[in-house]
Order: structure tokens, then sequence, then C-alpha cells
């Protein structure tokens, strides 16, 4: 699909456009959801983080060593 193209809607047209949502109800039940993954997607991203600095650290290690002949 490409993005840089869309179909353009005027302003007059865009004042006419209607939009359906969920219920309150079906919205709190997704926030719920939602609010349960969080930690968790929390907990990921950090771990994830520790272990590409702990990639880079390495990868810094390992240069070092074979421009000093350590390898």
């Amino acid at each position: 699909m490409d993005w840089a193209t869309r179909a353009y809607i005027g302003i007059t047209k865009q004042l006419s456009l209607r939009f359906r949502f969920p219920s309150i109800d079906e919205q709190k039940r997704i926030v719920e959801k939602l609010d349960v993954l969080d930690p968790e997607t929390q907990r990921l991203e950090s771990l994830y983080q520790k272990k590409l600095t702990a990639l880079d650290d390495l990868k810094k290690s390992l240069l070092h060593k074979a421009f000093t002949g350590a390898l």
C-alpha cells in the first residue's frame, strides 16, 4: 500500500463524516485488557533494553580486543 498518496476529502465533506465507536462498556473492557497487558509490556521492554545494552557492550569489547591483538 502506498501511504504517500491518499484520496482528498474536502473540509465540507469531512464535516458530514460519521464514525462508529464501540459502546462505553466495550471500551471499558478493552481498557481493562490493555491495563492487564501493560505491566508485562513494560517488563519485556526493560528486559530487551538490557539485552541490547549487553550486546552493545559485547560488541565494543570484541572490537577493542580485535584492534589490540587480544583475539
